[in-house]
């Protein structure tokens, strides 16, 4: 059969549970033209054997290996290859539906750019954006700036010899692209988010930057390329000065944005205060109104009753003077008040 292309190396240690999603990725590429090579590293995992064991996809094939490290087992990968470009994954995570059109694209306009790396979004247990801008020293030197799944010309990874098998707790990556460059290789930034890296609390990654010991695994690399570093020195420590600078005005900006949100939060709370203080008055005054109606009520109820009670009396008293013993009785009422004069 006539070689692809491109050849996909998978690397699988245990992460049988991601794996078909990270391939079911690499066949939704625009451009098909591709194997993919994915590699057992080793795993112990009862389900991920299980799978790996009755895989069967289109042009697909599983190597399996005792436990060689990812380094190691990414090395494996490339001998069962065939592809003219390269690229290598991790089994958990994925890559968009344009990632190789793009990639392709991008080394077919220069034969001598020699690998091709992205930008990428995370996905899982963190959300951020990762937008690096530059792939030659000293930016390569300050920081990995070139992702793991960059496609490379097969001629550059078979002239550097690969990945080197004894650092398996991690940097190898980051090791490869200084050897690349400080061998007279040249790679591109391309400014699109064509992957995307899952974050998980045991993912390798994460067990390096807590490790600590990664300061060693940052002291191995600076060792192994101690000519590049001392040559590009200068420039490496201009840069971090700069970062340092920029993260100190960036954190003076938060601060001057967290102290003007707090000034605006406090005022809010004064007027707030102000709210409920006008509010507990305004039902201070309602209690005091309809206590005010109440004593009305019982105020008007018992004029009512007065008013009532003289109208009685007046009637009464209209009846007697109306009444025969009242007329008859005339002349001795008249005889009593000359007698009390």
């Amino acid at each position: 059969m006539p070689s692809p292309r491109t050849s996909f190396v998978v690397t699988c240690h245990n992460l049988g549970a991601y794996l078909e999603e990270a391939l079911d990725s690499l066949n939704a590429q625009t451009v098909s033209d591709h194997e993919i090579v994915v590699v057992n590293d080793g795993s112990d995992d009862a389900a991920t054997c299980r799978l790996l064991a009755g895989l069967d996809r289109p042009a697909t094939r599983v190597v399996h290996s005792e436990r060689l490290g990812l380094p190691g087992a990414r090395n494996l990968g490339v001998t069962y290859a065939r592809g003219e470009f390269l690229c290598m994954v991790d089994a958990d995570d994925l890559l968009e539906p344009v990632y190789l059109e793009r990639s392709l694209e991008t080394l077919a306009r220069d034969p001598d750019i020699a690998f091709a790396s992205h930008w990428l979004r995370t996905f899982g247990d963190e959300d951020w954006e990762w937008t690096p801008a530059d792939c030659t020293f000293p930016a390569l030197l300050q920081t990995n700036t070139v992702n793991g799944a960059a496609l490379m010309r097969r001629s550059m990874f078979e002239r550097l010899g690969g990945f080197d098998e004894t650092m398996v707790d991690g940097c190898e990556d980051w090791e490869f692209w200084i050897r690349a460059v400080a061998a007279g290789f040249s790679g591109v930034i391309i400014p699109e988010f064509l992957f995307r890296y899952r974050r998980r609390s045991d993912s390798m990654s994460r067990t390096m930057e807590r490790s600590p010991g990664y300061a060693a695994l940052v002291r191995q690399v600076v060792d192994r390329h101690a000519d590049t570093f001392l040559r590009h020195l200068p420039a490496v420590l201009a840069r971090i000065d700069k970062e340092i600078a920029d993260r100190s005005v960036g954190a003076w900006q938060l601060h001057g944005e967290w102290s003007t949100h707090m000034q605006g939060q406090l005022a809010w709370l004064a007027d707030n205060q102000r709210a409920v203080e006008t509010l507990r008055k305004a039902e201070e005054r309602e209690q005091q109104a309809i206590a005010t109606e109440a004593a009305l009520r019982e105020t008007r109820t018992e004029v009512h009753e007065l008013h009532a009670g003289y109208m009685r009396e007046l009637e009464r008293n209209q009846a007697l003077r109306n009444s025969l013993s009242w007329r008859l009785t005339a002349p001795l009422r008249a005889l009593l008040d000359m007698v009390r004069r």
